[in-house]
Formats: C-alpha cells, sequence, structure tokens
C-alpha cells in the first residue's frame, strides 16, 4: 500500500470506531474491505479486526514453531550417513 507524506484536499481523515485511522488507506484497498464486508454481511471495522486476528495468529503460530522443531544429536545424522 502506497502511503502519501500530504493529504490531498479531497481526503477528509476519519477514525473507524475511536481504533482505525482510514484517512491513509487507499480508494482501491476501502473498496476491497466493504466489498468483503459486504459479502460476510458485516461491517468494515469487523473484517479489519478478522484481519488483524489472523495476521497475529500466523505470526503466534510461527514463532511457536521453533520450540516445536525436534533437533538431532549430531551422532545420529553421522550414524544414518554411514548406512547407506
Amino acid at each position: 500500500m502506497k502511503t502519501i507524506s500530504t493529504r490531498p484536499g479531497n481526503v477528509t481523515p476519519f477514525v473507524l470506531e475511536g481504533c482505525w485511522a482510514l484517512d491513509r488507506l487507499d480508494q482501491a484497498t476501502m473498496r476491497w474491505l466493504s466489498k468483503v464486508a459486504k459479502r460476510k454481511q458485516v461491517g468494515v471495522a469487523d473484517v479489519i479486526y478478522e484481519a488483524v486476528e489472523s495476521f497475529l495468529a500466523k505470526c503466534e503460530a510461527e514463532a511457536e514453531l521453533e520450540t516445536k522443531i525436534i533437533k538431532f544429536p549430531m551422532s545420529l545424522k553421522r550414524f544414518q550417513s554411514t548406512d547407506h
């Protein structure tokens, strides 16, 4: 998403539900959010919250992945290579 350093005169800044400053979202993104919200029959804020929650869940899963990797000792790796 491209950010604009100075706000054009035809853009009115507003905050959605006291949380989301939407004056920096481009028109295409706003249309997409609106389209998704209409399809799901929810508000735009709900679509944004869902996207943020999904992103956070993905980040948490990736962070936990490192703790789930089984690290084998070097002796096992060496033993496997001599079996061939």
